[in-house]
């Protein structure tokens, strides 16, 4: 029996699960090179192939993998994907998790990443026993940083982190108390 797809709605989007007919949105995604200009270099969905990374998404269970990817709709006569939303870092005992997103560049300014932040809130207080909620940003990632603190996030600290370019890169760090 397989599990089922996990899945969102808010008034505006739909997050959920990709699915095999996703590749071609996945694969352009990748290829958007301003969208992962503020993101860790070893997202899974860079990782191999195009269809390899979407295989290990598809695999990703949070409760097991501890992280999930999920693809990110915006709703219209026919939903039009517009990007990626993470949970990562689920620590079920430790009541924390962290959230992350990235969107096609064509989609920024639009709102889309304020309903995204608030969609994943609403599903973790609602579905999870999670107390906190995090999220790392680039210090020069001002629009993200003000899309959290608008849904109620609070600067907590900056530090230095693995991003994954081969130094340690500055990160703020924000939390969500649910």
């Amino acid at each position: 029996m397989g599990r089922d797809p996990m899945r969102i709605d808010s008034e505006r989007l739909r997050i959920r699960s990709l699915e095999i007919s996703d590749l071609e949105s996945l694969k352009a995604i990748r290829r958007d090179r301003l969208v992962y200009r503020h993101e860790p270099a070893f997202l899974q969905e860079l990782q191999g192939t195009s269809e390899e990374a979407l295989a290990a998404i598809r695999g990703m269970e949070l409760e097991t993998s501890r992280q999930c990817i999920l693809g990110v709709y915006e709703k219209a006569d026919a939903p039009v994907f517009v990007g990626l939303a993470e949970f990562y870092d689920y620590k079920p005992s430790g009541k924390v998790i962290s959230v992350g997103y990235r969107f096609m560049h064509e989609y920024w300014g639009r709102g889309i990443a304020t309903g995204c932040i608030q969609a994943m809130i609403g599903y973790v207080k609602s579905r999870t026993k999670v107390e906190m909620i995090t999220a790392h940003v680039l210090p020069e990632n001002g629009a993200s940083a003000r899309c959290l603190i608008k849904n109620g996030f609070e600067y907590l600290l900056t530090k230095d982190e693995d991003w994954g370019y081969g130094h340690l890169s500055r990160a703020d760090v924000y939390t969500f108390d649910c």
